[in-house]
This record gives structure tokens, C-alpha cells and sequence, in this order.
């Protein structure tokens, strides 16, 4: 889960650094398109701090504390209809141990692809 994105890679260090001190394991994402062009002021793509979701809120306690993160930047959680598609899939066969984001996509095809074939089963002429 993403919950900070910092603009220059020295930041998204500083604040990884201390988070795993504290045992959370942390992944900086595009850290390296970020690097690509140092001097720009802006940076290609901005730089995600990922963590699992369980280390969360041990995350947002122990940067709360150390005047690193206010309430205003936790990234909010994910909806009810996101929670209740990760619920569903989560030991589905062909789904399982995939990401989060790609079981959604998944979910979603599977519903279009059924939502087809009824409505073309329908359109035949003498289904009605």
C-alpha cells in the first residue's frame, strides 16, 4: 500500500531509513525514473512509498511521532466495493496471490465477459 510519495529520492530515504529501523519493510517505487533527470524540479513520475498493509498504522504512529507525517497525508484506505472484490478473490483459483490492482482488473473482465454473453444471449431472435 502507498503511503507517501515524495518528489526527490534523498526524502523517500530519509523517511525509509527510519521506518526500517523499526522493522517495516519498505519498497520505493519509480525511485529510479525519479534519478533519471536530478535536476529537474519536478520529477518524471513522483517517487510511492509502499508498505504491506499490515505495518500501516505501526508506519503512521511511528512517523506521527517523529514530526515526519501529519493526518493530512495518510492516503485514505480503500473503498468498501475495493475491500469486498479483495475479500472475494483473495483464494479464488486463478486469482490468488495476485496483486490487489490486478485481481480488481480481473473481477471487473470476468463481470464485463458475463454481462456480454447474457445480453447477447437475450438479443437472439426468439429468446423473448
Amino acid at each position: 500500500m502507498t503511503i507517501l510519495t515524495f518528489k526527490h529520492p534523498t526524502q523517500a530515504h530519509l523517511v525509509k531509513t527510519k521506518l526500517e529501523s523499526e522493522g517495516i519493510k519498505v519498497f520505493l517505487k519509480n525511485e529510479f525514473t525519479a534519478q533519471m533527470i536530478p535536476q529537474a524540479s519536478e520529477p518524471a513520475s513522483p517517487i510511492k512509498m509502499r508498505i504491506h498493509e499490515n505495518d500501516v498504522d505501526k508506519a503512521v504512529k511511528i512517523l506521527k511521532d517523529s514530526g515526519q507525517l501529519s493526518g493530512e497525508e495518510v492516503k485514505s484506505s480503500p473503498s468498501a466495493l475495493i475491500n469486498f472484490i479483495d475479500g472475494l478473490t483473495a483464494n479464488m483459483p486463478g486469482f490468488r496471490n495476485k496483486p490487489l490492482r490486478l485481481r480488481v482488473i480481473l473481477a471487473s473482465a470476468v463481470v464485463l465477459v458475463i454481462l456480454v454473453v447474457i445480453y447477447s444471449l437475450l438479443a437472439l431472435p426468439g429468446s423473448v
